[in-house]
């Protein structure tokens, strides 16, 4: 007949390891998890930094459209004057045709730093999954390390609480 501590010591061991294991799946399911919501939102980045893009070409060609009706403009009113297109009516016109431009190029960057800001931020999101996966999988190797321990501390305590149930027992019916 079994020690019913020794029997209690296994069942426990056991527990505990099916605990652990039990454990380190849910921490990397979690870390799964954890892993596709940083690939989606990555995704979602690089599709916001596409519609930026677009956004700014827009932005950049309107600028431009309108740019080209204030010329118009300006060349009608000099023409109308009758002041001509040359010294500081030329000059007049050359500079606003410049600053135009100036703008048309500074919304393309904007827009440009903006697309290439979430693009970063899609590639961090991207880092962040790959460390996900890696700490769910470290977190059940973890776990099925500390099964591995607690069957080894329990078996060693249940065959202690054996060893010395067995002894008793032995001295009690008088082999020794």
């Amino acid at each position: 007949m079994a020690d019913p501590i020794t029997i209690m010591t296994v069942a426990s061991t056991a527990m505990s390891a099916i605990g652990a294991i039990k454990q380190g799946e849910a921490a990397q399911a979690q870390a799964q998890a954890e892993a596709n919501a940083a690939r989606r939102n990555a995704l979602i980045k690089e599709m916001q930094a596409g519609v930026e893009r677009q956004q700014a070409n827009i932005r950049e060609e309107q600028q431009r459209r309108k740019a080209r009706g204030l010329l118009g403009k300006q060349k009608a009113a000099t023409a109308q004057a009758g002041i001509g297109f040359a010294g500081s009516a030329l000059d007049v016109m050359e500079d606003s045709a410049n600053k135009a431009e100036l703008d048309a190029l500074t919304i393309r960057y904007e827009g440009d730093l903006r697309s290439r800001g979430l693009l970063a931020d899609a590639e961090s999101d991207r880092y962040s999954a790959e460390v996900a996966i890696v700490k769910g999988k470290n977190a059940k190797k973890a776990a099925y390390i500390s099964a591995g321990a607690s069957i080894l501390s329990g078996a060693a305590t249940g065959y202690k609480g054996y060893s010395d149930y067995s002894a008793k027992n032995t001295m009690i019916l008088g082999g020794g």
